[in-house]
């Protein structure tokens, strides 16, 4: 099963934000506002930690003052009212960062404790070790902002190691250990993707980000000039003013007061560097990552926020207090209470209130600088709609989603959507299809221009906009519009106007390629399948209509066995709306070659069991009936079990570029991947009846390696290097999932193997090279590097 909770969420993305929000959902129903408050709960994480950084670096008045301005960041305010994966990010990782800084000066400070001075350091470590984890699990990619503190741990603990002194270094072997006990699943699992995915960002960056690369000017003060603004441009100007009167009138700044918690003596320079360094480390190294990344947004240096606010936090409870420290005068001085700082204090206040009115909810005068994130139009509605962020009239979201299902209203249905402007888009109407019953995906197109036919066949939905179509338009998408719009195939089934002063347009396929709806039972509630080839002449490509009356309780989750025509019943996207009572389903699905003379239908239920069908074929061609294929209706949709034998023979082959660009089309059109799943209970039932047929073998290892079912992957890559030993691209494919697993041991054999089958292969000596390394092999990983 937790194969199955990991793969929910395969991309960088991590599945801790998913998981922290699927109970509300549960308790409360899908909706934005059940959505958005789940972050409450990090937001009260956020709040503790950053007030426990305050305790650390100075008092209990500086962690307060950090948790207000925490409060009433802009920034901040924006993504707590919005359902993104940074707000989620940010609290795990300031909480991530609070552990570490208790451990490495929280503990030091406090001294030894007689009867616990070894224990809390070890107890420290392992809370340091889950964090980390619950940070992998929230997005890896967040780690990387560590990457300058967390080197210095590795570097003194060495120093240390390299003195006799081994408990630093087992200390964080064990939290690495904890940190891998709790992600390594999700990571091991999903690791390839995770990489491929955050390469996909670089990538949009480099595509859509002119100007901010990190070898220009732009690129480099591109966060240092937005960062006030997001922690609120006036209140940072307001503190700054205060603390720069504050230090000319004390006559400068007091020596070694930042290197040091208030009231304490001043520590010795060694100590006192370390405090320092220790957390500049963090935002610095942070700093410096962001502004070498090519994608540049404010939600990438969110994490980075607190630790700004952190110091205003200092700043304001350090104004007054050496004063009245050097002066001796009384606690009241000493607090900083005069007269002009009450009220400088009593200003930050209210100028923080003003910016959170402004940003949240529209009142008053926005003075923060940073963009306001109010609806001006319509409030969130009791069922969570979401608001329009300009103008009065909303973004028809919600009734886009429910035209679509008012049409299919028991199935998964996948639209298309070809604009990427900032209020229309594909996430947006995924997440308000997920919020309607998850009846409804919505998925960017990726076909190439010289593949736009692909689109136009897998999918039934599009939604096209006039006007502005966003950062990634581009002649492919202008040219995939036009086709739909002139297209017989494809009809209206909506017009919208939306606040932009443009329109979208949403269409439908004129037959669509699976309709559900209830029927009666057939005689004893047996299931019946009827069967309509329709072929544009004799033996050539067609469309076979299926229609298939069964209970509903039998349907999810079957698949139909029908010889040289297997699919998923509604090719995996049913969802029907009661149990019981029966269904009947029809699909138009594109047929390669007719059915033949003699076939056998059986249905394959989840459970593993197969019931036979009555079956009735009926055949039409141009030459005996008009109810053949018409011109105008277009190609039907492919049968995706179809498109994975294909790509099994691609794999055969080894032609690894066509593949995986095919896959990554199939995917969208599939929002679930429920072909591989289909794929894989389709091929082992036939593999039962014949356990040497290559053409099922090959198909059967790449759905199963697509799942990231390593290990089932590799037993069937076994399998086909036995029985098709001469094949240099089964070796490297046994090979590659064996490095998968992280067993270069068991990829070797398979690598050498390869090697002298096809030893120009250049996806040979890659993986060779990833093999040596895995084994510690540095000079024969040197060696075929140079080649």
């Amino acid at each position: 099963w937790w194969q199955q909770l990991w793969a929910q969420a395969p991309s960088y993305r991590g599945p801790l934000t998913y998981l922290v929000t699927a109970p509300l959902f549960s308790l409360l129903g899908p909706s934005y506002a059940s959505a958005i408050l789940s972050n409450g709960l990090f937001n009260g994480l956020l709040l503790v930690s950053v007030y426990g950084q305050g305790r650390l670096l100075a008092s209990r008045q500086t962690g307060l003052w950090a948790a207000w301005f925490c409060a009433v960041a802009p920034a901040l305010l924006n993504q707590r009212s919005d359902y993104l994966i940074d707000f989620s990010l940010t609290a795990v990782l300031t909480a991530c960062w609070t552990l570490l800084s208790w451990r490495h000066l929280g503990l030091a400070a406090t001294g030894p404790t007689p009867g616990r001075s070894w224990r809390r350091p070890w107890l420290a470590s392992g809370c340091c070790g889950l964090a980390l984890g619950a940070l992998l699990l929230t997005r890896p990619t967040g780690l990387l902002l560590l990457w300058l503190p967390l080197a210095a741990l590795a570097l003194r603990a060495a120093q240390q190691l390299l003195r006799g002194r081994w408990w630093l270094a087992a200390q964080g072997l064990l939290a690495a250990w904890l940190a891998w006990l709790v992600a390594g699943g999700w990571i091991g699992q999903n690791w390839l993707t995770i990489v491929s995915t955050v390469n996909n960002a670089r990538r949009w960056g480099v595509l859509y980000q002119e100007g901010l690369e990190p070898n220009s000017l732009a690129g480099w003060l591109y966060y240092p000039k937005l960062l006030p603004a997001m922690a609120g441009a006036s209140l940072v100007g307001l503190v700054l003013a205060g603390w720069l009167l504050d230090r000319w009138l004390q006559g400068g700044l007091p020596r070694n007061s930042w290197l040091r918690r208030q009231g304490d003596r001043p520590p010795a320079n060694a100590e006192g560097r370390w405090r320092l360094a220790w957390w500049l480390s963090f935002p610095l190294g942070g700093l410096l990552l962001a502004s070498l990344m090519s994608t540049k947004d404010f939600r990438f240096v969110l994490p980075l926020l607190p630790q700004l606010l952190l110091l205003l936090a200092w700043l304001v409870s350090a104004v007054g207090a050496s004063s009245g420290a050097n002066s001796g005068s009384s606690s009241r001085a000493s607090s900083g209470s005069g007269p002009w700082r009450r009220y400088w204090r009593g200003a930050i206040v209210l100028v923080g209130i003003s910016g959170l009115l402004a940003c949240q909810f529209g009142i008053g005068a926005n003075l923060t600088a940073f963009a306001s994130h109010a609806p001006q139009g319509k409030q969130l509605s009791p069922q969570g709609e979401q608001p329009s962020p300009q103008g009065e009239q909303p973004w028809p979201l919600e009734q886009i989603v429910a035209t679509i299902r008012r049409q299919s209203p028991q199935q998964l249905s996948t639209l298309a959507v070809l604009p990427d402007s900032e209020f229309l888009n594909a996430f947006n109407l995924e997440a308000e299809g997920r919020r309607q019953g998850f009846r409804v995906a919505a998925r960017q197109t990726l076909a190439p221009l010289d593949h736009l036919e692909e689109d136009l066949t897998g999918f039934d939905w599009f939604l096209l906009k006039g006007g502005d179509q966003g950062v990634m338009s581009d002649e492919r998408q202008a040219k995939l519009s036009q086709l739909v719009r002139r297209s017989p195939a494809f009809i209206a089934a909506g017009r919208w106007a939306l606040p932009d002063g443009s329109g979208a347009e949403l269409y439908r396929r004129r037959q669509l390629s699976l309709t559900v709806a209830p029927a009666p039972c057939g005689a004893g509630g047996q299931p019946q399948l009827e069967l309509i080839d329709q072929r544009a002449g004799a033996g050539g490509d067609g469309v076979l209509v299926t229609r298939l009356v069964a209970p509903a309780r039998l349907l999810r989750g079957s698949r139909l066995l029908l010889d040289g025509h297997d699919r998923g019943v509604g090719q995996g996207l049913l969802r029907p709306d009661q149990p019981s009572g029966c269904l009947v389903i029809s699909e138009r699905l594109a047929s390669k070659a007719p059915l033949p003379a003699q076939f056998q239908a059986s249905l394959l239920l989840a459970s593993g069991q197969r019931i036979p069908l009555q079956s009735r074929l009926i055949k039409f061609t141009p030459a005996t009936s008009p109810a053949a294929p018409n011109p105008a209706e277009g190609p039907a949709m492919p049968n995706r079990i179809d498109q994975l034998l294909e790509l099994g023979q691609l794999l055969r082959q080894g032609q690894l570029d066509e593949l995986f660009a095919r896959v990554g089309r199939i995917n969208q059109q599939d929002p679930e991947q429920v072909y591989l799943v289909d794929g894989e209970a389709i091929l082992q039932a036939r593999l039962r009846r014949d356990p040497t047929n290559l053409d099922l073998l090959y198909p059967l290892a790449l759905a199963q390696a697509l799942q990231r079912q390593a290990a089932a992957a590799a037993l069937s890559l076994s399998r086909i290097v036995k029985l098709d030993p001469a094949n240099a691209n089964a070796q490297l494919g046994l090979g590659f999932v064996q490095l998968y697993r992280f067993k270069p041991w068991a990829a070797q054999p398979a690598l050498d193997q390869a090697a002298q089958l096809a030893p120009a292969n250049g996806t040979l000596h890659t993986l060779r090279a990833v093999a040596a390394v895995m084994l510690l092999n540095l000079a024969e990983a040197h060696s075929l590097i140079k080649r």
